[in-house]
């Protein structure tokens, strides 16, 4: 039986539910600073269906498909907001000349959209994330780097398009033709929930979310609840020294990793990250005194250490290689370390 198929055999409709929490141990006062995660579920962890594995319920995310949430906002005022979806699967495949298990996921982008009724414009829109930094799909006949857990992806928005009090709905797509299928997408995560509706399912799409209430409506999910959430950070009632600071990031060595055969040797970054809540990690590249570019993997929990392979990446004309680590945290924050030559600050 396929999605449609099996949504539509549920007849009973809902309405609106929200759930509210805090990010933390409790559920703390605005003056607390505690970000809000506002979605279908309580707790951010409990969206633990298809996007980790078994049944992927062909909750694929699209050029074809279109997620669509409502969510409601709690009064208070806010100093950021954010956007955000959980994802995980990503397709992959083979490059030619590279062995099986050397697999690269399907390339494409992920946007979000945030709007008082079911309809967004251009600059409602927002990019989400690149596939290359949602976990991978594994595979049950090869050795795949990059697979593992689910994770949320946040992009922070225009505080004006949040309107404390008051209803918002968020949808989620992709521009990307090629990912026009499961085989291709990756898979959006959901919880369990019953049969209330306020969440959506659009099939008549291509590569941007409806522009009708009508078309952004047309098929109820039910049962299941869509990973699709609003962070907000509310405004700092403190001092200064009240409000969250941004993580202190450091590089605390770079050394030659183990060789894998043929090819230069790849070498291991390891970063000092001190903060509060540090949500992600990561390492970006600079040659020739250009813009920095993210390289490799995300890294979600300590210890922050990065193995980059030499063969993919490019030195500068120079002859250098700069490389920087970088953190954000869930209040929004980020930081960067400061730069190192990759080439010259290595231990031994």
């Amino acid at each position: 039986m396929t999605w449609n198929a099996w949504l539509k055999s549920f007849s009973v409709n809902k309405s609106s539910f929200l759930s509210v929490v805090f990010f933390g141990l409790a559920a703390l006062p605005l003056a607390a600073q505690e970000p809000l995660f506002i979605a279908d579920l309580p707790n951010p962890h409990d969206f633990e269906l298809f996007a980790n594995g078994g049944w992927d319920g062909n909750w694929y995310v699209g050029y074809n498909t279109c997620w669509v949430q409502k969510l409601s906002v709690p009064a208070g005022k806010y100093s950021k907001a954010f956007v955000g979806a959980k994802l995980g699967r990503m397709k992959n495949y083979q490059p030619e000349g590279k062995a099986p298990w050397q697999k690269k996921a399907y390339e494409g982008e992920v946007y979000m959209g945030i709007s008082s009724t079911a309809s967004w414009s251009r600059a409602q829109s927002f990019y989400l994330t690149p596939t290359s930094d949602i976990p991978l799909e594994p595979d049950a006949e090869n050795a795949v780097e990059g697979t593992g857990e689910s994770r949320w992806f946040w992009r922070e928005i225009p505080l004006k398009l949040i309107r404390p009090g008051e209803d918002h709905y968020v949808s989620l797509w992709s521009p990307t033709k090629e990912l026009d299928g499961i085989a291709h997408a990756p898979v959006l995560a959901a919880g369990w929930g019953s049969k209330e509706v306020n969440s959506w399912l659009s099939n008549d799409v291509k590569g941007s979310p409806p522009s009708s209430p009508e078309k952004a409506v047309s098929t109820p999910v039910t049962i299941f609840e869509p990973a699709l959430a609003l962070k907000l950070i509310p405004e700092c009632a403190g001092g200064p020294g009240d409000c969250p600071e941004a993580p202190k990031v450091a590089v605390t060595k770079i050394e030659e990793g183990k060789s894998r055969g043929k090819g230069p040797i790849p070498r291991e970054i390891w970063a000092s990250v001190k903060g509060s809540s540090v949500e992600r990690v990561w390492v970006e590249l600079q040659t020739d005194k250009k813009e920095w570019v993210k390289i490799g993997r995300t890294a979600w929990s300590p210890p922050y250490v990065f193995t980059l392979l030499m063969g993919d990446v490019p030195v500068g004309q120079d002859g250098k290689i700069w490389v920087r680590v970088s953190a954000n945290d869930v209040f929004g924050n980020s930081a960067s370390s400061e730069p190192e030559n990759l080439l010259e600050n290595i231990t031994r």
